[in-house]
């Protein structure tokens, strides 16, 4: 989930406890246990995917930091995408002695649980220059891939049920999309 510091949003989150005094909680989950559920394991498999083919310490060209559970500080943003990556040649390491990375990610995934997800979280990562961005929605079986074109995004492709689908920016990949369905 994302907050905007001083923005409707963060009134919406202040709503839930926080893990220290003054902090925003780094994701606020459904209250529906099939719906955390879905996302748990649909964030959980697409990670694995990806960390296989383009993680750390796999040498192949264009590999990629991946991450998730990370706040990312950007300006007046605090960004908490369910999963994030950087092109190696943007992050070659994880900064060290920081609760967060201040670089905005090259690809951020959300895997979506509340319908009102899309509209608050795309301007702000359009608004920080995300380039691609994947919404996945266990439920309903799809991946969006959208891509940054000037100040908003554009659908490059809308991928549904059990396809085997190459998205970017990890087209080198073949992804089974029944993988992230917990079936």
């Amino acid at each position: 989930m994302t907050a905007l510091l001083g923005s409707p949003v963060t009134a919406h989150l202040e709503a839930y406890p926080s893990r220290r005094p003054g902090a925003l909680p780094r994701a606020v989950r459904p209250v529906n246990p099939r719906a955390a559920a879905l996302h748990a394991y649909a964030t959980t498999q697409l990670g694995a995917e990806l960390i296989s083919t383009y993680g750390a310490g796999r040498g192949i060209p264009g590999s990629w930091l991946l991450l998730s559970g990370l706040e990312i500080h950007l300006g007046q943003s605090l960004l908490a995408p369910d999963l994030m990556g950087w092109r190696r040649e943007h992050l070659p390491r994880l900064p060290r002695g920081t609760s967060g990375i201040a670089l905005a990610p090259d690809w951020v995934c959300e895997v979506l649980t509340h319908p009102e997800e899309r509209a608050q979280l795309l301007p702000l990562y359009a608004r920080e220059g995300i380039r691609h961005v994947w919404l996945v929605d266990p439920e309903v079986r799809t991946l969006e891939e959208l891509e940054l074109d000037g100040r908003r995004y554009s659908l490059r492709a809308l991928h549904s049920g059990s396809e085997t689908v190459r998205a970017e920016p990890f087209s080198s990949l073949e992804l089974p999309l029944r993988l992230l369905w917990a079936e």
